[in-house]
């Protein structure tokens, strides 16, 4: 052994033994933490029958898509065109995440009942910022801090489902249902609404969903109700899009494979993958097999080998494209996440190299989908029962690689964070309702949140020790400092 290595371990022994300590003086966590959510008012607010087809009813008429939004935006997006290739089967009312319903996300739930005194105390105590476990650098292991970006942009509706980054350190997000071209300033820490830019087509930022980050130096929008492919080019900050299909292709999320190609699964009962060659611009599309009853898959990433995991979002079975574009179905157990109905498994896929697998957090699930990539077999892990016992039931957007190295979920119709470590499986959470506040008397008063079915955020980048995430409903966006 090492003589210089010695003061080291015993370091190291000593933050063991502190930590050991921390963890048997823990305070049981109180009953009023519970008692004030679980009420019946809650319960019977959150599965009624009013969280049924909330996001793709014909009139588009659920909590998030008020009349804030215009007749002839709702008309555009849902015109005979659009749906002539998607039948009125794929998006009836059984295709339900119950996502945007203004019965599930009634005040009842953040009422000053919930965080009372009493609940703050205990939630916030020194009990509660202290680890639950050791490392063996003896690190303790903290949360980030919360911070709210300077700049608003208002609307009750969620803004963008889309975060890429230039090499100016830039964010762009393109709009979700709405014509708006946001930037992040992570050097300055501002957010905006850009009103210079593309002029060509009056919803030309219009209709997407995730971003691929691709080998060509290109960061790719991926088109939900946009017949075009929004691109990035990292090294200029210039955008721009492409006219690539007669229809809105429906997706959710995509991934590179080792062929160039992204590969983009629709949210559609009928599962169909569409294709954009980064090499040549070639766009094309084709069925593959069926994940279920309901094909839906909203997550995909790709390993180190370009071989594409996609996780059900509805259905049992997950759909892998292999570095040869050959698609088929993992062999083994039902995929469950511990939900049921049409209630929204898996939201979300991301790789990490470290371990060589793929973590897809859930949405409505109990459980998180591991993915090993070496040999494709898998695992659900529970989420803890104390979490889920005060946990939204619309619990994640995205889920995020961190820069501490673990993954943690997107704020999405809830102020409590979930992290697990990708080495360990350790799970932990914690509540930010306190700094959603910021001050206020309330979390929609803090945040700008207009309605609560439109999300506290959406997706998630990571610029050097900070993430930031996408601007949702509210009209103040986060950033997490690590």
């Amino acid at each position: 052994m090492n003589k210089d290595s010695l003061p080291k371990i015993i370091s190291d022994l000593n933050g063991i033994i502190d930590n050991l300590k921390l963890i048997l003086n823990e305070s049981v966590e109180t009953s009023a933490e519970t008692s004030a959510e679980y009420t019946s008012s809650e319960t019977s607010a959150e599965y009624t029958s009013a969280e049924t087809s909330a996001e793709y009813t014909s009139a588009e008429t659920s909590a998030e898509y008020s009349s804030a939004e215009t007749s002839a935006e709702t008309s555009a997006e849902y015109s005979s065109a659009e749906t002539s290739a998607e039948t009125s089967a794929e998006y009836s009312s059984a295709e339900t995440s119950a996502e945007y319903t203004s019965a599930e996300y009634t005040s009842a739930e953040y009422t000053s009942a919930e965080y009372t005194s009493a609940e703050t105390s205990a939630e916030y105590s020194s009990a509660e910022t202290k680890p639950k476990s050791f490392f063996l650098d003896s690190s303790k292991h903290s949360w980030p801090n919360f911070k709210y970006l300077s700049g608003e942009v208002h609307g009750n509706l969620t803004k963008t489902r889309t975060m890429a980054l230039d090499d100016f350190d830039v964010i762009h997000s393109f709009g979700y249902k709405s014509n708006m071209y946001i930037k992040t300033d992570t050097v300055l820490d501002n957010i905006y609404r850009e009103d210079k830019g593309l002029k060509s087509a009056a919803d030309m930022y219009k209709g997407y969903i995730g971003t691929v980050d691709a080998s060509d130096g290109n960061t790719y929008f991926c088109p939900a109700y946009s017949t075009s492919i929004g691109i990035l080019e990292r090294k200029t900050g210039a955008i721009r899009t492409e006219q690539k299909w007669n229809i809105t292709p429906q997706v959710r999320s995509g991934a590179e494979g080792a062929n160039g190609i992204i590969y983009m699964p629709s949210y559609t009962k009928t599962l169909h993958i569409y294709t954009y060659n980064i090499k040549t611009g070639e766009a094309g599309s084709f069925t593959p097999p069926q994940t279920g009853f309901f094909g839906h898959i909203w997550g995909a990433a790709a390993d180190k080998e370009g071989n594409v995991y996609m996780p059900p979002a509805l259905s049992k079975k997950i759909l892998k494209i292999d570095k040869f574009g050959d698609a088929s179905l993992l062999e083994g157990k039902p995929v469950t996440s511990g939900a049921f109905g049409f209630d929204v498994k898996y939201v979300g896929a991301t790789y990490v190299e470290d371990v060589n697998k793929v973590f897809c957090l859930p949405r409505c699930g109990k459980k998180i989908l591991v993915i090993n990539c070496a040999d494709d077999s898998y695992e659900e892990i529970d989420l803890p029962a104390d979490y889920l016992a005060v946990a939204n039931k619309n619990k994640n957007f995205h889920g995020f690689l961190a820069p501490d190295g673990w993954l943690y979920s997107a704020f999405w119709a809830d102020t409590k964070c979930f992290r697990i470590n990708p080495r360990t499986y350790e799970i932990q959470w914690r509540d930010y309702s306190t700094y959603f506040m910021d001050g206020k008397s309330s979390v929609e008063e803090g945040s700008g949140i207009q309605n609560l079915g439109t999300g506290f955020s959406t997706c998630a980048k990571v610029v050097g020790n900070d993430v930031y995430l996408g601007l949702a409903g509210t009209s103040r966006a986060i950033k997490l400092e690590f």
